[in-house]
């Protein structure tokens, strides 16, 4: 196993490089907590100026000048969940697929590696996080009532975050192997890039992220 740790880190270092043309100045991948901008971090994001939230397009690139661009990701032409992620000579390099759960519950994403044939597969939110949010849900009707009596009428996103936890775990016939090729955990990931395309496992991020 090969493991790296990086983030997903917005708009402090957005501001800080020149996006591509037609695309905009979105985020980084680095090292880190990402609350301070890496001098060099592993990737810069540019999002497509022409995508929207429900079909968002990137470009990744280099830190270094010139830029090289290390892979795009761009939804499918024949899929509305299905994203192509192409590599920075435009071969393809695999897909990514956002879908959900049998009983639509959860948020289900897979990463398909066209090179070495094989997939990842993650539940977004594990089952204690789960748990602990149905658990809490009444508590939030009256946190509500709070939030509009003190006149806030729009109140923090994180009062209704779902559980974000997801571990990509390399399929083996019908069934998950153990081994986790992506981790995402409070706000950071560990890849396994001798399981998968390490862009492939950079694209997965940003759109899990986006």
């Amino acid at each position: 196993m090969s493991e790296m740790k990086f983030c997903l880190s917005r708009a402090e270092f957005a501001q800080q490089f020149t996006a591509l043309p037609e695309h905009e100045a979105w985020g980084a991948l680095q090292t880190g907590n990402g609350r301070i901008a890496a001098e060099s971090p592993l990737a810069r994001i540019h999002r497509h100026s022409g995508s929207d939230d429900h079909a968002p397009a990137f470009a990744l690139t280099t830190a270094t000048e010139p830029a090289r661009t290390l892979c795009t990701v761009a939804r499918a032409a024949d899929a509305q969940t299905v994203y192509a992620v192409h590599g920075g000579s435009g071969r393809l390099i695999g897909r990514i697929i956002r879908g959900r759960s049998p009983l639509g519950v959860r948020q289900v994403w897979r990463i398909e590696d066209a090179a070495k044939q094989c997939s990842a597969v993650a539940h977004k939110g594990n089952l204690r996080g789960w748990i602990a949010y149905w658990a809490i849900s009444p508590v939030w009707v009256v946190m509500a009532l709070l939030f509009l009596l003190n006149g806030d009428l729009h109140p923090s996103g994180t009062l209704w975050s779902k559980p974000h936890r997801a571990r990509w775990r390399l399929k083996s016939g019908a069934e998950p192997r153990k081994t986790a090729a992506l981790d995402f955990n409070t706000g950071r990931y560990r890849a396994d890039t001798a399981a998968l395309d390490v862009h492939l496992l950079y694209a997965q991020a940003v759109l899990y992220g986006a």
